[in-house]
């Protein structure tokens, strides 16, 4: 597997007094993480449609040449053809400062560099990282203390890299900064504008995970129109409700299979937030779920992820059209006539052929009389009778 190297930048302050202006309400962090091997291609490209946009020697989210939301959404399409995962931790200052353990700057920060740590190495455990050196709040500093004291390394030689560069010299800590900028638009309130909901879609298929925090409840990047009837808030909150327990039993697990069923959630989660009516294909997931577990297959995916997730209590809904997170009771009619459809067939198939097997044997093998069938025989009788 080729080498990873992430570019990482952050958007927000480390103030905990948001209420005042000037202070950010949202802290955001964003990786970009790109195959080592393909680094001089995506850093000549970025170069080159960058020249079309801006003549400044820098790219930045905050420039003037892209307070534009149109001329943002177009530089953002152009680059989406470039070759580069994100990875991106949201945290809503709002939410953890009030009645929380987290009420000071340094714990706060300190529960983000878990979850960096945390969650991007489960999908690249031997990722390099860089970071601007010319950072006013010097938080990847902290981060790489974090790591070098908390970090759980696999292999006694092989540890975490880091690296500081100066972003006006590297065009892809530009890149980084561009894409935490584009994504503090869809969140920070000052920020957010008519199209800000178009920058999740444009990147889609680059994003492994916007990972909010807090988590519960979900907060949606559209609107939902008739919510009492399409979108049923008491049924997405218990599903969340279990799968944030989920989580936080098993965010320090070191089994291969817990990490994939996390990264499944990951995505799933992303997705719901995204559009909640929409179905994703296996092939999506388990392309993210590929990048630490290249011989991933469909049949794995399908018994050691879905299937576990499932006896854990987590509500998956699967049809033709892929995977999702329930949201309304719509879904699940569509998930129990899914089902239904495979399993009352089945059923009418193995009356049809326990009446030919009798026949055949004069009556002398009745296997549904088996103590081994008597459920089954009731379900079957029960059937028939309708």
């Amino acid at each position: 597997m080729s080498k990873k190297i992430g570019y990482i930048d952050e958007f927000g302050d480390k103030s905990i007094h948001f209420e005042k202006d000037g202070v950010t309400t949202f802290f955001i962090v964003s990786a970009i993480i790109i195959d080592e091997e393909s680094i001089p291609q995506v850093r000549e490209e970025f170069k080159k449609i960058a020249s079309n946009y801006t003549q400044a020697p820098e790219v930045k989210s905050n420039s003037k040449a892209f307070r534009d939301i149109d001329k943002r959404i177009k530089f953002l399409k152009d680059i989406s053809n470039l070759d580069f995962r994100i990875y991106s931790v949201i945290v809503d200052k709002r939410k953890i400062f009030e009645d929380s353990g987290l009420q000071f700057r340094n714990s706060f920060f300190k529960y983000v560099n878990g979850l960096l740590d945390r969650e991007l190495y489960d999908y690249y455990p031997y990722l390099k990282l860089v970071a601007d050196n010319h950072g006013t709040d010097q938080f990847m500093e902290g981060f790489i203390n974090y790591v070098e004291n908390n970090h759980n390394q696999t292999e006694l030689f092989r540890g975490p890299e880091f690296q500081f560069s100066d972003s006006k010299s590297e065009p892809l800590i530009q890149l980084a900064d561009f894409i935490t900028g584009s994504i503090a638009k869809c969140y920070e309130p000052g920020k957010i504008e008519q199209r800000s909901h178009e920058i999740p879609k444009i990147l889609n298929r680059h994003i492994l995970h916007l990972r909010e925090w807090p988590e519960n409840p979900p907060r949606l990047l559209r609107k939902i129109e008739n919510e009492d009837e399409n979108y049923n808030q008491e049924l997405v909150d218990f599903i969340f409700f279990r799968i944030n327990e989920y989580v936080n039993a098993n965010q320090e697990s070191t089994e291969i299979e817990i990490k994939n069923q996390l990264i499944c959630l990951n995505y799933l989660i992303y997705r719901f937030k995204l559009d909640p009516f929409e179905y994703i294909y296996s092939d999506d997931i388990i392309e993210r779920i590929k990048i630490r577990d290249i011989n991933f297959n469909k049949r794995v995916f399908s018994r050691e992820i879905i299937g576990k997730l499932r006896e854990n209590k987590i509500l998956i809904l699967s049809s033709q059209s892929g995977y999702k997170i329930p949201c309304c009771k719509g879904d699940l009619i569509r998930f129990f006539n899914n089902y239904s459809s495979q399993i009352m067939p089945m059923i009418e198939t193995l009356r049809k052929t326990n009446i030919v097997i009798k026949s055949a044997t004069s009556g002398n093998i009745n296997l549904l009389e088996e103590n081994n069938y008597e459920l089954l025989n009731e379900i079957i009788e029960v059937t028939a009778s309708r």
